[in-house]
């Protein structure tokens, strides 16, 4: 394949895209997430060796910016670089450039039979309308993830609700363990506790239509307190170590790999995190938030974390750019994603042993949602300022259950205020 650059610094990346830019009619211009030596990265380079190998008049020019992928390439698109496709989370997508309008609607590019192959609201998640801006290509799921070699030592079973969560918890105490684990400072990770339990009692995107009542009151209905109560439930049930609050990532999930912690709800990104110190070994489970009483929500809602790529609308080459994401969807290139680790949103693709329950919350899922309850997406400002911060310092006993309600009540309306 030609054209590979090897960009390992900002100001390598911008000089080399200086020249993609000028690329020739079927280079396609494509910029990565992905460090080049990652996994990942391997796998879609063997994916574009393989399209140029059948398609000769497409070849590709890559900048692998690693994670701050978009916040580079959104400046480079301000300077006048062009660039054909990149990848990044499919919510930082939504809530950046396919907010923006930068994005090609690739509905008609991708096939009917491509359409029909993917898992269960992948390709609408975030969708408008009929048209799509982004393609997702990794799917991970998000659900207590556990050490099933654990389970039955305490003899316990998955849990169908939360009452039975807390049962559990009761379980692995006795064998002198604890069912879960959280990282202190990672607030965007420990608000799912608080975000599923919204989902299940009152349905998928609970947490938007709550701060989108611009009076703030609709925090203040009763499902809201017994979300914020359920999360304290936790550790008032010993469900979690106390000093896991004092936990700084990645310290908590490590009791995890060690054997000293049953779980933790995160995403399937996990076990590949933990694959050096769990071992090979290791014997992974996940099963997904349980139902609670009286919710309308089902316990086969799934919040994910998606990966796609997006086309972008003012790239000279988005058509063919398009094409090879057709091509990323094929049942070949993702088993060659798969061989990265992870899991595809391609159906009847067998993901890798460490994620297979992934893979069954995946295929059965009712309703998608994006991870910590999308208010991310929309919202940025009032979940990174309000809701993530203030949800931490009640889940870790700094504030109590109702006063972080009303925080959230005065607070959604000061915003709406404002703006």
């Amino acid at each position: 394949m030609s054209g590979i650059i090897r960009g390992t610094c900002a100001a390598l990346a911008f000089s080399t895209a200086l020249a993609a830019s000028a690329a020739s009619a079927g280079q396609v211009v494509y910029w990565s997430m992905w460090n080049q030596t990652e996994p990942q990265a391997i796998a879609i380079k063997k994916i574009m060796d393989a399209y140029t190998a059948a398609h000769p008049e497409t070849t590709f020019s890559v900048v692998w910016n690693g994670r701050q992928n978009q916040t580079k390439l959104r400046t480079a698109l301000q300077g006048g670089i062009k660039v054909d496709l990149m990848d990044q989370d499919s919510d930082q997508l939504a809530g950046g450039l396919q907010k923006q309008g930068l994005a090609r609607d690739v509905s008609g590019d991708l096939t009917a039979e491509t359409k029909a192959a993917l898992l269960p609201g992948t390709l609408e998640l975030f969708a408008e309308g009929k048209a799509i801006y982004q393609v997702p290509y990794i799917y991970n799921t998000v659900n207590i993830w556990y050490n099933k070699d654990l389970l039955a030592a305490a003899g316990g079973k998955i849990p169908a609700t939360y009452d039975d969560l807390l049962a559990l918890c009761g379980k692995v105490r006795a064998s002198d363990k604890y069912a879960l684990v959280i990282e202190g400072n990672v607030a965007f990770y420990n608000v799912a506790y608080f975000s599923h339990y919204l989902e299940r009692k009152l349905g998928m995107g609970a947490l938007v239509k709550l701060f989108e009542d611009k009076s703030g009151a609709s925090w203040k209905q009763p499902a809201v307190l017994e979300a914020a109560e359920a999360a304290r439930a936790l550790w008032d049930k010993e469900c979690i170590a106390k000093d896991a609050r004092g936990f700084q990532y990645p310290a908590g999930q490590q009791t995890i790999a060690l054997g000293e912690t049953f779980g933790e709800l995160v995403g399937s990104w996990l076990p590949t995190e933990l694959a050096e110190s769990a071992g090979k070994d290791f014997h992974w489970g996940a099963f997904s938030y349980p139902a609670v009483k009286d919710g309308v929500g089902k316990a086969t809602d799934l919040e994910v974390g998606l990966l796609s790529f997006m086309v972008l609308k003012a790239g000279p080459n988005g058509a063919d750019a398009a094409k090879f994401v057709n091509y990323a969807l094929s049942e070949s290139a993702q088993k060659t994603i798969v061989g990265a680790g992870v899991g595809v949103v391609r159906k009847n693709i067998e993901w890798p042993a460490a994620v297979a329950d992934a893979y069954k919350a995946a295929s059965t899922a009712t309703a998608l949602g994006p991870f910590g309850g999308g208010l991310n997406i929309s919202y940025p400002e009032f979940t990174s300022q309000v809701l993530n911060p203030e949800f931490n310092k009640m889940f870790l006993g700094e504030t109590k259950p109702a006063d972080f309600v009303e925080v959230l009540a005065s607070k959604t309306k000061a915003y709406w205020d404002a703006h």
